[in-house]
């Protein structure tokens, strides 16, 4: 077996790694000059600015073996205590996030009416239907709930409006809950009660690096070495007797290599483009799948003239009407990170879409001026920074299974092809780390 992956990002990076741990000749081929993908690093007036994941959850085996296996787990960095807090924007000022039974009772953030129309949520009668998350939403818990903790929650995930999104494919968790218990609140109490009587080997914690996520990418560009081409782009493949011959071009020059499998590491818009000479029905299906743009904006202040606000950080529904999505406290989250009081501002998504396309500079004053709003800073930054994709988080809409099925198909029919990527069975890091596992281990058995 030789495996050529297509994609240099983290899903690719963790299917090559697994692949040539196990003996498996395996070569990466990334278009771009640098690795990692929508994740990177950079240093900013000596701050650190983390491009793509801020933070990661240690929320499966996945994730924690990796970072064991890569020789990270003393390298980690554990957020502090004082970003358990979240807040919710809400006629411009800041409430916290409820967190437990007693919380929700007395927060300011629902009515007294929506909290009673959640004692409904028992009662209600399971979907018949794909929903999408809106319609769920509203009809397991209220309208209210939607508009001040679904659709914050989902502009801070998949920076998504709750209209747009499957219930089914993006509110998995909690439409598993619906299906098997009848009640999202039944099958939560129970999951509660089962998660405190089993021991799991991961932590469950936010974590980072010194030098951000980043570090992980490093390290597992270092392990693949020369076994990972940059500057590799793509234009053609084609079946060879039992092989596949994949032609790419570097430095100018036409290059091909082959291989016995393929394994398809790329957003779906790509891997739509360059499965379509293969299969045209699963290259139709994936580029129907959209996705969401998004600005970073790196903001840094001096401790002189702005205090630490607690907490991770905070969202804002759609319903405050604000030009940004939210924020992330970095130098709260990670205080030895930070010289200045840092901050991470999200803009754009599917809500505001159009900012993606501002210049830096016009970001950086839109992200100032509604933190100095929500926040009452009255200073100006001393650090600033703008990471921007006009494509940065795939969205799983109403069909969005059949989608997956044609793929599934696929693979089923030519077992020398794989597919992963975080269009496919989550959007998060750890997801997306538990998902390349998969691919590498499926193929390792084909081997043996």
């Amino acid at each position: 077996m030789t495996v050529i992956v297509i994609g240099g990002g983290l899903a690719g990076l963790v299917a090559a790694y697994r692949l040539k741990q196990n003996g498996v000749e395996v070569f990466l081929l990334e278009s771009s000059k640098t690795i990692g993908g929508k994740i990177g690093a950079r240093k900013v007036g000596g701050e650190p600015f983390d491009v793509g994941a801020n933070t990661v959850l240690e929320s499966n085996n996945a994730i924690q073996k990796l970072i064991a296996d890569l020789g990270l787990e003393s390298e980690r960095l554990f957020a502090s205590p004082q970003a358990d807090a979240r807040w919710i924007v809400k006629r411009g000022k800041l409430v916290a996030l409820p967190t437990s039974p007693t919380a929700f009772l007395t927060t300011p953030l629902f009515s007294l009416g929506a909290k009673l129309r959640l004692l409904c949520e028992p009662f209600i009668a399971k979907a018949t239907r794909e929903e999408t998350i809106a319609e769920f939403a509203t009809r397991r818990f209220g309208k209210e709930i939607l508009d001040y903790a679904v659709n914050p929650f989902l502009i801070g995930t998949y920076a998504a409006k709750p209209e747009e999104l499957s219930a089914q494919s993006a509110f998995k968790l909690m439409s598993d809950l619906e299906s098997k218990y009848g009640s999202v609140i039944k099958g939560a109490l129970t999951r509660a009660k089962e998660a405190k009587q089993n021991t799991k080997p991961y932590s469950g914690k936010m974590f980072s690096f010194a030098g951000g996520f980043y570090t992980v990418i490093q390290k597992l560009s270092a392990a693949l070495g020369a076994s990972v081409e940059r500057g590799a782009e793509v234009q053609d493949i084609q079946r060879e007797n039992d092989a596949w011959r994949v032609f790419y071009i570097q430095q100018n020059e036409m290059k091909s290599r082959t291989a016995t499998h393929l394994v398809f590491a790329t957003p779906a818009d790509v891997t739509a483009s360059l499965i379509q000479p293969i299969d045209k029905t699963v290259a139709n299906a994936l580029a129907k799948i959209p996705y969401s743009p998004v600005a970073q904006v790196f903001l840094g202040f001096t401790r002189e003239e702005v205090a630490q606000p607690n907490g991770f950080g905070f969202l804002v529904p759609e319903k405050e009407e604000r030009q940004i999505l939210g924020a992330v406290y970095n130098s709260a989250v990670f205080p030895s990170r930070y010289q200045t009081v840092a901050f991470t501002v999200f803009l754009g998504g599917s809500r505001k879409p159009e900012l993606v396309k501002y210049s830096d500079g016009t970001l950086i004053e839109v992200a100032t001026a509604e933190l100095q709003s929500i926040l009452n800073i009255k200073a100006r930054p001393v650090v600033e920074s703008v990471a921007k994709w006009e494509r940065a988080i795939p969205q799983y809409r109403i069909g969005h299974a059949d989608i997956l099925a044609t793929v599934d198909a696929l693979e089923a029919k030519e077992k020398t092809l794989a597919f992963v990527g975080n269009w496919r069975g989550g959007i998060s890091v750890p997801d997306t780390v538990a998902q390349a596992e998969a691919v590498a281990k499926h193929l390792i058995a084909a081997k043996q």
